[in-house]
Formats: structure tokens, sequence, C-alpha cells
């Protein structure tokens, strides 16, 4: 790393991107103690700034390994720029195809946020006066986004009770707390479906359908949505599930071996 003392450099950027950097290179997850010897930073300071970057979701934490490695939300910084693993496609490049594809409605990406909630990563805004309405970088809670409840699907029913538990006590207005019963049995009709469908009971007036992106196991689970006014979205809701079912589909197989794992 430059010498921070010696250079009008703020010491946390030019780590960050030290860090940042060291995967660049690297290219495979490591731990605390590999990331503070390569780059000659404290442990300390290195753990914590790592685990800022976790709670940012630019970092992903493997607990079993105890390991780091860059989320996919690193990739979208320069996602203009370069192109992502993904062989031919970028997930922005299929989040504009789907914009196009249902008629302008707006479509979402995310992935959880610390304990209990989902992260819009990017979003495309709907191209009618009237929209769903969301913003990248926003953290709502994971029972209240059609994207978290397809996230929770993934996770066992014990994780999703403690997640439920948090949201609720966390949700100020008695009405808006989800019934833990009656969620779970929701969550069951998501994993058999394959597609979560808020119909207005997250979001007032706004229905968005999501769906689980493809991606290794081992990497943080993404999920994908679109979302517009009930009416709309009912009037062209067999067309958005084809559409959405088809396009992940081709790009599972465009990710081949490499993200998809057997």
């Amino acid at each position: 790393m430059p010498n921070a003392n010696k250079t009008a450099i703020v010491k946390s950027a030019m780590r960050v991107f030290a860090i940042l950097e060291f995967f660049r290179e690297t290219k495979r997850a490591a731990s605390v103690t590999e990331i503070s010897s390569a780059l000659e930073m404290p442990q300390s300071s290195t753990s914590v700034l790592l685990r800022s970057l976790v709670e940012l979701n630019y970092l992903e934490y493997e607990r079993k390994t105890r390991r780091f490695i860059p989320s996919y939300r690193v990739n979208l910084l320069g996602d203009w720029i370069r192109r992502s693993p993904f062989r031919d496609k970028k997930l922005t490049d299929l989040m504009e195809e789907l914009w196009t594809a249902t008629g302008g409605e707006t479509v979402m990406l995310g992935q959880q946020a610390g304990a209990a909630g989902m992260r819009y990563l990017h979003v495309v805004p709907g191209g009618s006066q009237l929209q769903y309405t969301a913003h990248a970088g926003q953290v709502r809670p994971m029972v209240r986004t059609a994207l978290g409840h397809v996230l929770l699907s993934q996770m066992p029913n014990t994780k999703i009770r403690g997640i439920i538990r948090r949201n609720n006590a966390e949700e100020p207005s008695q009405p808006a707390r989800v019934r833990e019963v009656a969620f779970l049995e929701e969550i069951e009709r998501i994993r058999r479906r394959g597609f979560s469908e808020t119909g207005g009971r997250t979001t007032p007036g706004a229905n968005t359908i999501g769906m689980l992106v493809p991606l290794p196991k081992r990497r943080a689970p993404l999920a994908i949505g679109i979302g517009g006014p009930i009416e709309r979205i009912a009037a062209k809701r067999a067309q958005i599930i084809e559409v959405m079912q088809s396009r992940l589909k081709e790009l599972a197989g465009e990710a081949g071996s490499r993200l998809v794992e057997k």
C-alpha cells in the first residue's frame, strides 16, 4: 500500500481499496490473518474494516471457513465498464431485458443485508408515471418484500422464525407485523411454485413477483423481482412469470458449470 503519511490519502479509504485489490490479485476467499499479513495492516483494524464491508454488502463472510470474499455488489461498481463472470450477459443486461419484455415495469435486484434486512443492489425504474418505487442501496425488512420472501424460502424455518421476530420487533406499526404461522405457510407455497408474489400485502396497491437468481451455492443468494401497480401486473402476470423463468433459465445455462453447482 502507499504510505498514507506521505500522501493526502485518507488511511481508511486507502485500506478499503487495498483489500479489494488484494482480492483482485488472489482471486479467492481469504481470512483476516491472510489479508492483514499481505497488506501489512494491524489484524484488529483489518477485522473491523472487513466486518464493516460485510455489513455494507461489499464482502461476504463464509462462517464455516472464516473467510471473506467480494460480493456481487462490488461487481456492480464497475458494471458499466467490465462484464461479469456470466459469459455473455450481465445481470444488469438481464434486468434491462426484463424491463423491455414486461412493458417497462420496475425491475429490482436484491440481497440479504445484515441479520434480517434486504438491500436493493440495483434498480431499473418503471417507465410509466405510475410505478413501483425502489432505490439502490435501500434496505427493507425481509418479511416486507417479495425479494426478501424468495431469499427466506432458501432458509430453514428455524432461521426464518428468528427473522420474523426481529422484523416484527423493529416494526412500529402493529398491522404491518406478520403472523408467523401464516407467513411460514406462504414461504412453503413459494418453495413449491418457485416464485414469490406480494399482491399488495407488503406495499399497498403494488404487486411484485420475485425469483431466485441462479448462482453457486457458496455465494450469498440474489433475488430479482418485477413490480408495479396491482391492476397492471395482474393483466400481464402470466407473461411476467414466463419471461422471468425463461430468462433466468437461459442465464443458468450461460453460466455453465462455473456458476451452477450440481
